[in-house]
């Protein structure tokens, strides 16, 4: 099967994060929501299955001077 497969990966600063209109942040998260769930998983069932189901956030503290661990809040 063929499949039409995309992968995103931004670092907005959170000042202009937060600028962005919270009905602007939770369309994009309901479309996020909406894709994952027309989304199938490659090789299902096989030993060389692949997660392309999955849709993430987190806040990253790496260029912090105490970083903290990113832990991935699901979308």
């Amino acid at each position: 099967m063929i499949y039409w497969r995309g992968t995103l990966d931004l670092a907005i600063p959170e000042d202009v994060y937060n600028a962005i209109p919270t009905a602007r942040k939770l369309a994009f998260r309901d479309e996020v929501r909406a894709l994952k769930t027309l989304a199938r998983r490659i090789n299902e069932g096989q030993s060389n299955e692949e997660m392309t189901v999955k849709a993430s956030w987190h806040w990253c503290t790496h260029e912090e001077p105490n970083p903290e661990p990113c832990v991935e809040q699901d979308i």
